[in-house]
């Protein structure tokens, strides 16, 4: 399937004693700046390959465990999933200049991950004991309620702002912005058997906030969802592209799939980590898109159900 992963493309760096500061190639598309404290559950993370390094994402879960994406862990050269010495967790600050971090200690990448249509698109990092900490370094509890159409997703990167940028194009701080859960109709012209976001997988079409989106560097970053004031981890940044299968991120017509946390916690779960869940809602919070801050006006989302293009390549 042709499709745009959101890792970064790997950059070359000096190899030393001390890791390489992250870089990728691509970030959330028209993002505001996080201030400290408003993403405390966030990590970045610098892959490191020879020489080479990429940039991920992940999320805090409990004081020893992050997961991110499983395309971040794995190796497509032979398959292999990295060795825990060449995953670095830069953690504690929305700064992109940080330099607090960890090694991972173990990399366990989902069994049933597949390399060609990222399914599946989860893996779990076992790190040393972090030392909590309010407004720097704080798990966040999984949200456990239904995601219909509509429903509005914080997204979060430390990437580029443009499609095929370089590291000139690196901000200095974490960046987010709203995008919206796609009618299930929509998302199956690139992905045929998306039938809800309550599946594996959660699907935001870029029509309904045009210009914003997620882009390679932004992989493994966690979502969230919001209820009362409380920010929850609703999916992890996995792919993009358009309904004709280019690598696109912001445009219209383009969608974001996000691996869905909540189906993946039995497997979370069997692999010794802790969690909690919330906040257990008996109906849906749906809110309904609204102008971002790079738009007057939201536009009518396309009605991409009735494209004539069914598939993206094989």
């Amino acid at each position: 399937m042709k499709i745009l992963s959101l890792a970064a493309g790997a950059l070359v760096a000096s190899a030393g004693a001390m890791p390489p500061h992250p870089v990728g190639d691509m970030r959330v598309t028209n993002g505001t700046a996080v201030p400290q404290g408003g993403a405390p559950f966030l990590v970045r993370l610098a892959l490191v390959s020879g020489n080479e390094e990429g940039l991920c994402g992940g999320t805090i879960i409990d004081s020893t465990t992050i997961v991110t994406a499983g395309h971040c862990v794995y190796v497509p050269e032979d398959g292999s999933v990295r060795k825990p010495s060449d995953v670095y967790v830069f953690y504690g600050s929305v700064s992109a200049s940080s330099t607090d971090y960890v090694q991972a200690t173990k990399v366990v990448l989902h069994p049933h991950y597949d390399s060609r249509t990222f399914r599946n698109d989860i893996a779990v990092l076992r790190v040393p004991e972090l030392k909590l900490s309010k407004g720097y370094v704080e798990p966040i509890s999984v949200y456990d309620g239904k995601i219909p159409p509509r429903q509005a997703m914080r997204v979060f990167g430390w990437g580029t702002t443009r499609s095929y940028g370089t590291s000139a194009d690196l901000p200095s701080t974490l960046l987010s912005q709203t995008v919206y859960v796609s009618e299930p109709k929509a998302c199956q012209v690139i992905e045929a058997r998306y039938n809800s976001a309550d599946g594996m997988q959660i699907c935001a079409d870029s029509n309904y906030n045009v210009g914003v989106d997620v882009c390679q560097g932004d992989s493994g970053t966690g979502t969230t969802i919001n209820y009362k004031g409380t920010q929850y981890f609703a999916g992890l940044v996995s792919y993009g592209t358009n309904r004709y299968g280019d690598a696109t991120c912001g445009e219209r017509d383009s969608f974001g799939i996000y691996t869905h946390i909540n189906y993946f916690l039995p497997w979370i779960k069997s692999l010794g980590a802790s969690y909690t869940t919330g906040p257990q809602l008996p109906v849906s919070t749906v809110e309904p898109p609204t102008a971002s801050s790079t738009a007057s006006s939201v536009p009518t989302p396309t009605p991409t159900q009735t494209c004539y293009f069914g598939f993206i390549c094989f």
